[in-house]
């Protein structure tokens, strides 16, 4: 378990970055990302750079990740595909849990359970994930920061969702959605949590190990790949 390299995989990007950096470097953690909620394409471009020069700054693998919502979710992550390297999903209405889980232009859904009853998924929603190897998002921060009752709806939850994609074999993974270096934790913790809501030890761990590490490697590799009807021309 010692030689696993955890990762975080939504970090607000609002946070106080350099903070969050060092607090990560801390807790030991591979890499993390930070979520920047898309708005225009030049915020876009801004975040990008903003993500390069902290880079130059640090050896920690910082991933970039852009938040997509609303009724044009998919069709903004389409466009900005090849600029990040993971496109989140803002859930909570079924209609855009489902687009998420069917898309291939999405790779995380987040809080598929906001503003529900229930968890936001069925079969169908695991079933088009694992097909379209979209990930299900467990985001501790959903618990830390309710309380009471609330605090044990949004645990009953998360076990729901956690449930699902075990059952019918769908990626996912527990962030800490972050917006301060307290609500960072490690790699193990974030596992814990999982296997609490009833994943099991090893699944628990892969999730926020080797099953995050893949899905980078996968998305980097895209950006070294020819689109269909792009020809090269050599001088």
């Amino acid at each position: 378990m010692n030689d696993r390299n955890f990762y975080d995989l939504h970090v607000a990007f609002e946070s106080n970055r350099k903070l969050m950096i060092e607090r990560a470097q801390e807790l030991e953690l591979r890499g993390i990302c930070f979520v920047h909620s898309y708005a225009s394409d030049s915020e876009l471009e801004s975040y990008l750079d903003e993500i390069r020069q902290l880079k130059e700054k640090t050896s920690l693998d910082l991933i970039t990740g852009v938040m997509v919502s609303g009724d044009e979710m998919e069709k903004t992550a389409k466009k900005i595909r090849r600029s990040v390297e993971l496109i989140f999903a803002y859930g909570g209405d079924y209609k855009a849990n489902r687009t998420a889980c069917s898309s291939d232009y999405i790779d995380i859904l987040s809080c598929p359970e906001r503003g529900r009853r229930d968890c936001g998924l069925d079969h169908v929603c695991c079933k088009d994930a694992r097909e379209h190897d979209t990930f299900i998002e467990i985001n501790f921060s959903q618990a830390l920061n309710s309380h009471g009752f609330r605090r044990l709806r949004q645990l009953y939850l998360m076990k729901e969702a956690v449930r699902l994609c075990t059952k019918t074999q769908t990626p996912f993974i527990v962030n800490s959605g972050a917006r301060n270096i307290w609500e960072l934790r490690g790699g193990r913790e974030l596992s814990s949590l999982s296997c609490v809501l009833g994943a099991g030890l090893y699944p628990s761990l892969v999730a926020n190990s080797e099953a995050a590490e893949k899905l980078i490697a996968k998305n980097r590799q895209k950006f070294k790949m020819i689109l269909k009807g792009v020809v090269i021309q050599n001088e």
